[in-house]
């Protein structure tokens, strides 16, 4: 099984080729606007230290941990950079629930002429400006999160004592067995990252978003 797995978690590259990358609207979606896209890059750790990016209840960013000094990318999202997120997507989703292969999508090259690209300041801070209306993906290059914490783990059994039975045979003692635990300290190493299809509404706005790495 361990064999299988890791083949399984070993990507295999798939190129989408359709819908075909439409670059005059990639072209236009770049030119001067009067919008801007700003956000956070962060993550947050559970399960004492053990998973990083997993889904958790979350009242503000700043429970989790910004990330600075981060790629952040940013594509015109034609339909072609969609279907391309919809089978990513759909990948992740099959392989929280089942062992199925893991997927790298790759889409036509010319996607890359069409980007946009800024790296996070020290609070995981980044902004695009001067966008026009329509439809982005912003997009975070994957990375390791390394996470620790200390947990409660078995070495051992033992008997002991639990009290003393009276019979007409005389007293004998009642043993009662015993797990011996001790604490251990861990660290755990997840890959995260980022994908998300904003949408700037009209001229002359802001849109704010909140960019949660997550596991891939």
């Amino acid at each position: 099984m361990k064999v299988q797995d890791q083949q399984l978690d070993t990507p295999v590259t798939v190129t989408v080729t359709s819908p075909p990358f439409d670059e005059a609207y990639a072209k236009t979606a770049l030119a001067k606007g009067s919008s801007t896209i700003k956000g956070v890059v962060f993550h947050k750790i559970i399960n004492g230290g053990k998973q990083a990016g997993r889904d958790a209840p979350i009242l503000n960013f700043s429970q989790g941990s910004p990330i600075s000094g981060v790629t952040v990318y940013l594509y015109p999202a034609t339909e072609h950079v969609k279907e391309i997120v919809r089978l990513e997507s759909e990948n992740r989703s099959q392989r929280a629930w089942r062992k199925v292969q893991l997927k790298r999508f790759i889409g036509d090259p010319r996607i890359h002429k069409y980007a946009l690209a800024t790296k996070t300041d020290g609070n995981g801070l980044f902004e695009f400006t001067e966008m026009r209306p329509g439809n982005y993906l912003i997009y975070v290059e994957n990375m390791l999160i390394t996470s620790s914490g200390q947990e409660t783990v078995p070495v051992g059994t033992r008997y002991e004592t639990a009290g003393y039975v009276v019979s007409r045979h005389g007293v004998t003692d009642v043993p009662r067995l015993v797990v011996q635990t001790e604490e251990q300290h861990f660290r755990v190493k997840t890959e995260v990252g980022f994908n998300e299809i904003v949408n700037v509404p009209a001229n002359n706005t802001v849109v704010k978003m909140e960019a949660r790495m997550r596991p891939f």
